[in-house]
């Protein structure tokens, strides 16, 4: 497996509107495990699976809209673009390209380039 070539990670059915799942950096080639997320929207989101504040996975915060919060110190994420929006943390996560082809959530396991 190409570390740029997409890799399919996921069926759409397996996460809700809201929700969230860690993909594991051994299952789809990337450097850092994933939290895959699908937004309120039905859109899909990945980004690294550490707050950057307190090293806390955020495959186990709470999805609203398209932001994440993480469980341990209440730390918000934009999905779109990693930026915190909730301190305590105040360093964006990395985010990664994500589409869907048919039934199927395809990962590009290198980051995006860091929005200003």
């Amino acid at each position: 497996m190409s570390v740029s070539e997409p890799v399919a990670v996921a069926q759409v059915n397996e996460l809700e509107p809201e929700s969230a799942i860690r993909i594991p950096a051994d299952r789809c080639g990337a450097t850092e495990d994933i939290a895959l997320v699908r937004a309120e929207d039905g859109t899909f989101y990945a980004i690294s699976d550490l707050c950057t504040h307190a090293e806390v996975s955020l495959s186990e915060g709470f999805v609203e809209g398209s932001l994440i919060e993480c469980p341990g110190h209440g730390s918000q994420f934009c999905l779109r673009n990693g930026h915190p929006q909730m301190p305590p943390a105040n360093v964006p996560v990395r985010t990664y390209p994500v589409e869907v082809r048919g039934d199927q959530v395809w990962l590009t396991p290198v980051p995006n380039p860091v929005e200003p």
